[in-house]
């Protein structure tokens, strides 16, 4: 399969494609939705465009609409800095913005010249964003193949699940959930950005999803709600941060009939590899060959490599995003003990105390680990002597623990499994972390 009406011609026609508060929409129904707007299809054919619509549904619709049809789809995420907008217009040589009124596909013109060639378009480039957590976003080009390298397709199997999709379709996460529920002939419950994780898990409750994909900074809000006890997983997938054996744990007691997955991707690698075996990190294996399709390294730096065998992925700009042996750096410190290669963290977001490196994530493990905390977030406080301060935003996992203990044995806990530089200075108790739109902690940016 070449696009994604390819993959939607595969399924019954009766079955339910997409479903979110208010529309339903069957997989026979995305099919006549192409032929009503055929004549807009055939006008944007060889254009490049921006999906200029905001719902989740309506991002969906769009895509299997255009793919395969125009020459490249650009995604804007909400929070994308508006100043980059005419940058990010112009290396994508947009055409037309485009948006659903109902059912109609509809587009407006923007500064670009329309490519009058009449040449058929032989795949679509879709045009994601990176995340931008430590710099300016970069524009990653992909093709459907290179984002369905490792999605699942039987179409009888995939009858069995219905995905919930608790992240925006304009991220790389969103696009893995979508993809591979339609290329699987599965059931999409798209929740909405607007939603209270009370209202998000009831919807997901309502419609008897049976399979997510979300960040462990998720999960673990899931876990502190009353509405989890309702909730039947039978696939469970993990992504876009370290997972930990606290969470792994902490899910699999909860959801024991569940499969739990950890997925390694990033928007230039795409989906890296999936680790199947409940434990944190992945086996030293998939360094020396243990995959097919991507091959790894670690250097001396202990940064974490990726080499994909089909390379259908680069920036749009100028940068290159591989080194001469055909690598990606993906900017991730690992460590390797006994057999098993640990994530430590972005080597960019490294606290400097003294002189001395602190990966942020390797304390808030170490925090949760206590016992005492659902959650935890690491970050950096300016200081005149020591560079920075190691400080800790902390949600207790019993609301009415008195404080004070508390601070006293998750200190003592840290005092005796992590270095003395590593342990925080200043706790904060908080009542819930704040997180960004596709999931992850809200880090600070110093």
């Amino acid at each position: 399969m070449t696009n994604i009406q390819e993959s939607i011609q595969a399924v019954p026609a009766s079955r339910v494609a997409l479903s979110d508060t208010i529309e339903i929409y069957t997989y026979g129904e995305l099919l006549a939705l192409k032929e009503k707007n055929k004549e807009t299809i055939d006008f944007l054919s060889n254009t490049s465009v921006v999906i200029n619509g905001r719902a989740r549904i309506e991002f969906a619709l769009i895509l299997s609409l255009l793919d395969g049809c125009t020459k490249k789809i650009l995604f804007l995420p909400l929070d994308i800095d508006k100043s980059l907008h005419k940058q990010y217009y112009n290396e994508a040589q947009v055409h037309y913005e485009i948006y659903m009124d109902g059912t109609e596909l509809k587009y407006t013109h923007v500064a670009q010249d329309k490519n009058t060639s009449k040449e058929g378009v032989s795949y679509t480039q879709w045009i994601i964003p990176t995340s931008g957590t430590t710099s300016i976003p970069k524009l990653v080009s992909h093709t459907f193949s290179s984002l369905t390298r490792t999605a699942k397709t039987d179409v009888t199997l995939g009858e069995k699940y219905r995905w919930g999709l608790v992240f925006d379709i304009y991220r790389f996460s969103g696009i893995q959930v979508l993809l591979q529920s339609l290329l699987s002939g599965s059931t999409l419950v798209i929740t909405d950005s607007t939603q209270s994780m009370s209202e998000i898990l009831s919807q997901l409750v309502d419609k008897k999803c049976n399979a997510l994909s979300a960040t462990p900074s998720f999960w673990r809000k899931v876990l502190m709600t009353k509405e989890s006890d309702n909730l039947n997983f039978e696939r469970i997938t993990l992504g876009g941060e370290i997972s930990d054996n606290n969470i792994l744990k902490a899910l699999k007691q909860k959801f024991p009939n569940a499969k739990i997955i950890h997925i390694y991707a990033s928007t230039e690698v795409g989906v890296g590899f999936s680790v199947t075996d409940g434990e944190e990190g992945f086996p030293v294996s998939f360094l020396e060959g243990g995959l097919c399709d991507i091959k790894m390294k670690v250097d001396d730096e202990n940064l974490l490599w990726i080499a994909p065998t089909v390379k259908n992925q680069k920036y749009l700009s100028k940068n290159d995003m591989y080194d001469k042996e055909g690598y990606i750096n993906t900017g991730d410190l690992v460590e390797i003990k006994n057999d098993r290669v640990y994530f430590l963290g972005r080597d960019s977001g490294a606290i400097n105390v003294g002189g001395n490196k602190v990966q942020p994530e390797e304390v808030e493990s170490a925090l949760l680990n206590s016992g005492l905390l659902s959650a935890a977030y690491v970050y950096a406080l300016k200081n005149a002597m020591m560079g920075s301060l190691v400080c800790a935003n902390v949600v207790l996992s019993e609301e009415n623990f008195d404080k004070k203990e508390a601070k006293f044995l998750i200190l003592k806990y840290c005092r005796g499994h992590l270095e003395g530089f590593k342990v925080p200075a200043i706790i904060k108790f908080v009542k819930t972390l704040e997180t960004t739109q596709s999931g992850k902690l809200k880090r600070i940016l110093l």
